[in-house]
């Protein structure tokens, strides 16, 4: 993986997340490389991020005002994608409020200037709202649909950066959503994460399955990271899912956590404060407990839809083996584990060193399947 900050592996693969998103080096580094030599510090981490999201939206600004829309939407997107970037490191604290209402309000003017607008979604489930933006289909009539699901510490407006019209070129439609212990519900109304996450997601399904736009008979559901474990486990038992990718292998996040947490790893993508947080306990004990129920031992068999993991040869933050058991434990007779190695690239967590091959071989998969 690029090491943008050598000796920090958490704020490196931060940077790549940003650019796999669609964020640019150049803009990225104009405000970041008084930190590459520095010690690590959270408030001076934010305020680079923010400085070059506020960069982004005056530009986008100037843009707007020449009549430069499309110009305009990807400058506010990416001021989106910098205001996300600094706040998922940055703890519970005004500064994060702060961030993220800022992103919240640099991708709704993203979207009134994008020339194919999406459209913003409220559904209703036990968890309360669960918000989301469609990607609409390049098609005439009802068109298929791919729930894509964030990860421990992703956004929809992350997911949109990342995805972008690849399903909507094949004639896919997209949801992407915030779910339980995900972006908005977590940061605006403090939902924390649940283990059976068929329970959200049959309460998607219900409202897809109403859409004229929507074919009721072909949904699909995408996790990427903790969604590896998210997607498999609405699949397995929401079978009105069709097809199923993992990006990202997951076979027991409890498990993961206390690895890290007993060997205090330097190489997870998060700060330890995010486990509690995401799982809605005070302390990190009660976390560690809390989360040895994401384990999808007895889900797996119950998954029958065909099913595609993608994952990286030498992912730092799951084990290649985890989406190995996960693979064999999986009850679809049509599945594939595919695996990207370090000489293809592609091969560290969710293939952010080398994301499009993979994002890639996903569209087309879908297409396939659905």
């Amino acid at each position: 993986m690029f090491t943008y900050f050598p000796n920090n592996y958490m704020w490196s693969s931060a940077v790549m997340l940003s650019i796999m998103a669609d964020g640019q080096l150049g803009q990225i580094d104009r405000w970041l490389a008084p930190l590459r030599e520095a010690e690590p510090d959270t408030e001076s981490w934010t305020k680079a991020w923010d400085g070059a999201a506020a960069q982004q939206e005056e530009l986008a600004e100037e843009d707007v005002r020449r009549g430069f829309r499309r110009s305009a939407s990807a400058r506010y997107l990416r001021a989106s994608t910098y205001y996300l970037t600094g706040e998922r490191q940055t703890p519970p604290s005004p500064a994060k409020t702060r961030s993220y209402q800022c992103a919240l309000t640099a991708f709704a003017k993203a979207v009134e200037h994008m020339p194919r607008s999406l459209e913003r979604v409220e559904i209703d489930s036990p968890d309360g709202i669960l918000p989301g933006y469609l990607i609409p289909a390049r098609a005439h009539g009802r068109a298929p649909v791919v729930i894509f699901y964030n990860g421990f510490d992703v956004t929809k407006e992350l997911l949109y950066g990342i995805i972008r019209e690849e399903f909507a070129d094949r004639g896919i439609a997209c949801l992407v959503i915030d779910t339980p212990g995900t972006g908005e519900p977590l940061r605006l109304r403090g939902v924390p994460s649940r283990p059976d996450y068929e329970v959200p997601t049959s309460a998607i399904v219900d409202h897809l399955v109403t859409r004229p736009d929507i074919d009721p008979a072909r949904i699909g559901l995408l996790g990427i990271s903790l969604g590896g474990y998210y997607a498999p486990r609405g699949a397995s038992f929401e079978h009105r899912i069709k097809a199923c990718v993992a990006w990202g292998g997951v076979w027991d996040y409890g498990a993961v956590w206390q690895r890290r947490w007993a060997t205090r790893s330097t190489t997870t993508s998060v700060p330890f404060w995010q486990l509690p947080w995401v799982m809605g306990t005070e302390t990190m004990e009660q976390a560690l407990e809390r989360v040895k129920q994401w384990t999808l031992r007895d889900a797996l068999p119950h998954l029958t839809q065909p099913l595609l993991i993608v994952h990286g040869e030498h992912d730092g933050a799951i084990p290649l083996e985890d989406a190995r058991k996960a693979f064999q434990a999986a009850g679809s007779t049509d599945k594939e584990l595919r695996v990207f190695t370090v000489a293809e690239g592609g091969s560290e967590h969710c293939n952010a060193d080398d994301p499009d091959p993979a994002r890639q071989l996903i569209a087309d998969w879908f297409a396939d399947h659905l």
